[in-house]
């Protein structure tokens, strides 16, 4: 059964969404191991109703419990054999499994169980394909789990085990970032190994939950009788998750770019008047309350329409983004001898002149509080453009607003294997 029929079986609400979605945002943004753990806790109680809640790690051939939220001691900093306790049965079999009566089932540790409340419980792994661990929710009476309450907690398990891939990245990136290059490092190495590998791992395990959460809100939008406050919400959440998968697709391309030493472009005659003109139109759809203007000329030339065209929205929606209230963006394309240029406008408060000297490395946020970007997208844009034989500049100054503005030769004739040293 697919995502989309489980959320209408197990009759998830708007609320019910929006909370998930709220759950799969804090988690993203957590940076360290323990808060990922309570907060998932804490949601996890919130979610099913339940009096506690436990976050377990898988450790081979045990188990850890590593953290919990309950009226009383559980088990927090004990470790058990995987074989002689429920969480890892289901870690092991990578299955949830709800127990309405625990002294009835003979996978419960009876002597473990009797010292607590717990009288019933739910048990999901973090993580379908190969659990990290367990979350485990418990009543304090007889409780059968409902469908509902099992399909939010496999949501919020499935996003904790995301997050925990994430808090791993960002300690990993932190690390990359503050450790000075060794004398045997050599630009366009590709870095540290192990962040090349992280990162397509958590950007995949963030799409589960994205997923799940994106099925369920398409499932409501079809259910009649809809107030106008549950299709606000809805589509509140349906826009929340494109933002946050377009945040994923940032890291996968920055992991591409890591692992294959740059960008390799399918080139072909392209028309940049045209290709500005729908990316305007996209944008204005995305951002109906900008007002985006395009000033044109014909400029033809040999590039990827595709890669332009990924640079220019980037740069087109941060413009949108950043902007003054109720001042223009404007999207201006160019020709002069031998190259076309192309310069996105807008009118907001500068850049810091601390940031701008490194505005196009990775994980580089120009402005704002970061909570929409990683810091990836003017790095992929330079990498876009520096591939195609051209270059980027920025200008942003007070009371003159910020200008990128895009140099690309007109002659580009095949694809350049090209190689940053910011890669």
């Amino acid at each position: 059964m697919d995502l989309r029929a489980q959320a209408e079986r197990a009759g998830a609400t708007p609320e019910d969404v929006l909370s998930l979605l709220e759950a799969t945002q804090l988690l993203a943004r957590v940076r360290e191991f323990r808060e990922v753990a309570q907060r998932t806790c804490a949601m996890a109680k919130r979610l099913s109703a339940s009096d506690g809640a436990t976050f377990v790690l898988s450790e081979g051939e045990n188990v850890y419990y590593a953290e919990e939220e309950s009226p009383s001691c559980l088990w927090r900093g004990r470790r058990f054999p995987a074989s002689e306790c429920i969480s890892g049965w289901a870690i092991r079999h990578h299955q949830p499994v709800a127990i309405r009566d625990i002294y009835a089932d003979s996978r419960i540790p009876h002597a473990a169980y009797r010292p607590t409340f717990v009288r019933s419980l739910a048990i999901l792994p973090l993580g379908h394909e190969s659990p990290v661990g367990s979350l485990g929710v418990y009543w304090a009476y007889e409780h059968a789990a409902t469908e509902r309450e099992m399909f939010l907690l496999d949501v919020l398990a499935e996003a904790a085990s995301a997050a925990l891939s994430h808090a791993e990245c960002w300690q990993r990136v932190v690390q990359l970032q503050s450790r000075e290059a060794s004398p045997s490092e050599t630009p366009g190495s590709g870095g540290d190994p192990m962040l090349t590998r992280l990162m397509p791992i958590l950007a995949h395990d963030l799409k589960n939950p994205l997923g799940a959460i994106s099925l369920a809100a398409q499932s409501l939008l079809r259910r009649d009788g809809l107030t106008e406050r549950d299709l606000t919400n809805v589509r509140r959440i349906l826009s929340s998750v494109t933002r946050a998968r377009y945040l994923v697709d940032e890291v996968l391309e920055y992991a591409r770019l890591r692992q294959m030493g740059g960008l390799r472009l399918d080139i072909s005659s392209t028309r940049m008047d045209e290709l500005a003109r729908t990316v305007v139109d996209e944008t204005r759809s995305a951002f109906p309350q900008r007002r985006i203007e395009l000033v044109t000329e014909p400029a033809s030339g040999m590039w990827d329409p595709h890669r332009l065209a990924e640079a220019l929205t980037n740069l087109v929606g941060n413009a949108a983004q950043y902007g003054y209230p109720g001042t223009p963006v404007t999207l201006r394309v160019g020709v002069r001898p031998s190259e076309s240029y192309v310069e996105v406008h807008n009118d907001g408060p500068p850049i810091p002149e601390e940031i701008l000297p490194f505005i196009f490395e990775p994980f580089r946020r120009g402005r704002g509080d970061g909570r929409n970007s990683v810091g990836l997208g003017l790095f992929i844009v330079d990498q876009i453009i520096r591939a195609h034989g051209g270059n980027i500049q920025v200008c942003s100054q007070h009371g003159l607003g910020t200008t990128f503005t895009l140099h690309l030769p007109m002659q580009q004739m095949q694809p350049i294997a090209m190689r940053a040293e910011s890669v």
